[in-house]
């Protein structure tokens, strides 16, 4: 083997390992994904968890892949609320959803004092909150 092809393959090494880390993330991509839509909101309901398991939950999306109205729906549920995203999903770095437990301090101090009127209905009312007077 000759010098010329050693410096070919030292030079396509970057591009080989870039394939194989696409390939990893496709992956752990479709692994993530696996599960009907029942188990991936049951998964997502046990993420958030019933009673004193924090005020704050954060839960990468893809370890869920649900539409955000289905997500709004669980997390009612599970007695919490989705605050927002922190970042953008690209290719390196997963979207992360941020949730809120309803009535808890961390809610209070988003909402102000009306958070402390406030209650869940049922499951069925995808997330709307409604004010007890």
């Amino acid at each position: 083997m000759s010098i010329g092809w050693i410096l070919v393959a030292v030079a396509l090494m970057p591009l080989v390992l870039w394939l194989v880390v696409i390939a990893v993330m496709a992956a752990r991509r479709w692994w993530r994904r696996r599960g009907d839509e029942k188990t991936r909101r049951l998964r997502l309901a046990r993420i958030l968890g019933r009673g004193g398991r924090g005020d704050v939950v954060v839960v990468p999306t893809t370890d869920v892949d649900l539409p955000e109205h289905t997500v709004i729906e669980v997390a009612a549920g599970a007695g919490c609320r989705l605050v927002g995203y922190e970042r953008a999903d690209t290719l390196l770095r997963r979207r992360v959803g941020v949730f809120v437990r309803v009535g808890g301090p961390v809610d209070a101090v988003i909402r102000g004092p009306r958070a402390a009127r406030t209650r869940v209905d049922s499951v069925g009312s995808a997330g709307r909150v409604s004010v007890s007077r």
